[in-house]
């Protein structure tokens, strides 16, 4: 008689992994390019289509071909589909990065001394995390980087008795529905209202209400779903590696003995550091406020100066423009800064940042594999036809029955664009005023745009953060599905019952 941990062992066997379930998508949507006319609007100066301009063009089905190429056109870019490499090497930097930190124990300790601190307050651990996420994807759209919070997450979550999903679920849930309120994110709610011309402080305070809303509710099932693992880890669908993520993530049990070195506590405060310097580097501060100028007038300073543009360089990208480039200068000088302050070799430090970057290989090639679903669609001419198809069906229906319309429209579109600019630049200029046609506001509009996004990019195969954090950890996307699509489907309802709410007001 098999052992129910046997079972289940059997069970993870089975489910496809990450790579599998990805390229199945490239296949079926290449299959949906047979059937599907092709389609184009007329773009503006912008690259934004332009509502009732659409015309049919020659179907572009694609082939064998096409889909083994999907994913390296999705690597370098084309004309039509932007390049994942710069995220890739972001991935693998961010693997050196914590390689460095493993190595020193600055970070584990730290880590181990919060989730002892924390051991008998974990749910308010829980939402405080949950809200910290949730306020990156409300600012700046937290996304590509979310695997990053997972691997930091995760040594407090086992250390208290709670399991890779719980930590999954902080990351995932939190910033995505940080991203579907989106209250000042201006990749999302800032482009959406530039292209439909209002002021992304066009309701932001309904917006600020929303995120209060979508993150309670978040983080009440989080805490749910932990109690159930915490009072049996049985209960947990990864209980069968439970001892093998424990020796991968966290060492040896907590205890109150984890006191740091001097050269340990210089480099966790690098560490923090780094963050601090990323996020503010990635708020767009002017878009905010264009008074706010400090960092560009720094930078002009530098750029300008006949010392430091000499020492430091004429083109220093001021911070709230950074992009994945700087991040990456970032991650190199802080991991090799942090061996320095160890007292490492430059050999050593060198092979660690290696090393690190080596780990995360596998979660790398997980982002172009997933950008190859959209360079399919593009290629294949059927995303203005999809899009067609909603425009002329949804005009003519009340505004309750458009909104609900809408919103499954949008979360097919973005299950396809998971691209917040990307889906925007495609949809937006044709839903926003198709919406005001059926007495939909415009703010409601983009409210429905930044739910739908949310709610996929916490699913969906063709999220990034979803394959990137559950490759990290050893979860198989199937059992994240398994565990996450009845709180999706929650989160779901209530998106479209505050949607209900906003066309009756």
């Amino acid at each position: 008689m098999e052992s129910k941990e046997e079972k289940t062992k059997k069970k993870k066997f089975k489910s496809p992994n990450s790579y599998v379930v990805i390229f199945s998508a490239i296949v079926l949507v290449a299959i949906l390019t047979w059937f599907i006319p092709g389609g184009a609007y007329k773009l503006n100066e912008a690259g934004q289509a332009i509502s009732g301009t659409y015309e049919p063009t020659q179907a572009n089905q694609q082939g064998l071909w096409n889909i083994l190429m999907a994913p390296i056109i999705g690597m370098v870019g084309n004309e039509s589909v932007s390049a994942a490499i710069t995220i890739s090497l972001n991935v693998m930097l961010f693997g050196s990065f914590l390689e460095m930190m493993d190595e020193t124990e600055a970070v584990k300790k730290s880590l181990k001394k919060i989730a002892f601190k924390f051991k008998d307050n974990i749910y308010i651990l829980i939402t405080v995390l949950t809200f910290m996420m949730g306020i990156f994807g409300t600012v700046q759209g937290a996304y590509e980087e979310g695997f990053v919070y997972v691997l930091m997450f995760l040594p407090i979550m086992l250390n208290l008795g709670l399991d890779t999903i719980t930590t999954l679920m902080i990351v995932i849930f939190g910033t995505q529905m940080g991203c579907a309120a989106s209250i000042v994110n201006p990749f999302s709610t800032g482009i959406a209202s530039g292209i439909l011309g209002i002021s992304p402080g066009d309701g932001i305070l309904i917006r600020a209400v929303i995120f209060i809303i979508l993150l309670s509710l978040t983080s009440l099932l989080i805490c749910m779903y932990a109690k159930k693992v915490k009072s049996d880890p049985k209960n947990s669908v990864q209980y069968y590696r439970l001892e093998k993520d424990k020796e991968e993530f966290t060492g040896e049990n907590v205890s109150e003995n984890n006191e740091l070195t001097k050269e340990q506590n210089w480099v966790f405060r690098i560490f923090i550091l780094t963050f601090i310097i990323m996020i503010i580097s990635l708020v767009p501060w002017v878009s905010l406020n264009e008074n706010f100028t400090i960092f560009q007038d720094i930078a002009n300073w530098i750029n300008t100066n006949p010392i430091s543009k000499i020492i430091i360089g004429n083109n220093v990208v001021p911070l709230g423009d950074w992009y994945f480039n700087e991040i990456n200068v970032l991650l190199i000088v802080m991991t090799l800064i942090s061996g320095t302050v160890m007292g490492y070799s430059i050999d050593k430090s060198i092979n660690i940042l290696v090393r690190g970057a080596g780990a995360l290989v596998s979660t790398a090639f997980i982002v172009p594999l997933a950008r190859g679903i959209q360079v399919i669609m593009t290629d294949g001419n059927i995303t203005a036809t999809i899009l067609h198809y909603a425009e002329t069906t949804l005009g003519s229906f009340s505004p309750i029955v458009f909104i609900l319309l809408a919103f499954l429209v949008y979360l097919i579109m973005a299950s396809f664009i998971p691209s917040s600019t990307g889906l925007a630049a495609a949809t937006i200029s044709i839903m926003g005023p198709l919406g005001l046609f059926a007495g939909v506001s415009q703010v409601t509009m983009i409210i429905l745009y930044n739910f739908a996004l949310g709610i996929v990019k916490a699913i969906m195969p063709t999220s990034i953060i979803v394959m990137t954090c559950t490759q990290a950890v050893h979860v198989d996307y199937a059992t994240w599905v398994k565990v996450a699509l009845k709180y999706i489907l929650i989160l779901a309802a209530v998106s479209a019952i505050i949607l209900l709410i906003l066309v009756n007001i």
